[in-house]
């Protein structure tokens, strides 16, 4: 989303962090994500619109908790491809789609930038291999994915819709949960699946205080690459 969208959307825990926060960030993550804040902004616009970056990378057990009481539909899951030699989940966080990916697929890799998040992945799902990377540079070759999946990460970026599309092989699909505008993708050809909204299972109330209502992925768009 860019970065008006995500001033305007920031969860009730952005007045967690302070500028401090911004300037505790790893160098090459504080420079990627500053690039994209226009001059002049406030302080509360920057924090509003850096709060899920500030998250992943300063508070990744609290996005661990959020993700264990948001679990992906099953009617979602039920649909992806099995039996991918490859699979590649982007933006993986600390893995709540991968794990469902070693599940389907012979082999998974997992691309994920945050540095807490990638431990929490590793220790969690040893098979898996986990790269360092952002979405719109990923470190595979041409067409190496026969199955590239992301959850709640993107949206239609034309710079990361190349990426996906570059490193999945012909006849391999791309498969989005919870993505952002979600009726650009159905607009465009990709297959659209809504399931029903589960409802969140029991779960502290410091996580709606900190990331409002909790809603579980149930949305997928779909679409294979030619």
């Amino acid at each position: 989303m860019d970065f008006d969208e995500a001033v305007d959307r920031a969860p009730p825990g952005w007045r967690y962090f302070t500028t401090d926060d911004v300037a505790r960030l790893p160098d090459a993550v504080r420079d990627h994500e500053m690039a994209r804040v226009p001059a002049g902004e406030t302080e509360e616009r920057i924090l509003r619109g850096l709060f899920w970056t500030l998250v992943y990378h300063l508070a990744p057990d609290r996005w661990d908790e959020l993700a264990r009481h948001e679990p992906i539909a099953s009617e979602l899951i039920d649909v992806l491809p099995r039996g991918a030699e490859l699979a590649l989940d982007v933006g993986a966080g600390s893995g709540r789609l991968t794990a469902h990916l070693v599940r389907r697929s012979t082999r998974v890799i997992a691309v994920e930038p945050s540095a807490p998040l990638r431990a929490l992945l590793t220790a969690r799902l040893p098979s898996v291999q986990v790269l360092s990377a952002w979405a719109e540079a990923l470190p595979l070759a041409d067409g190496s994915s026969q199955l590239t999946a992301a959850c709640g990460a993107f949206g239609p970026e034309p710079n990361v819709l190349d990426e996906l599309r570059r490193v999945t092989a012909a006849g391999g699909v791309i498969a989005l949960i919870s993505p952002e505008h979600p009726e650009w993708f159905e607009q465009h050809g990709w297959r659209r699946i809504v399931a029903p909204a589960p409802p969140p299972p029991e779960h502290p109330q410091w996580l709606d205080e900190f990331f409002g209502p909790l809603d579980p992925p149930h949305e997928l768009v779909m679409t294979r690459v030619d």
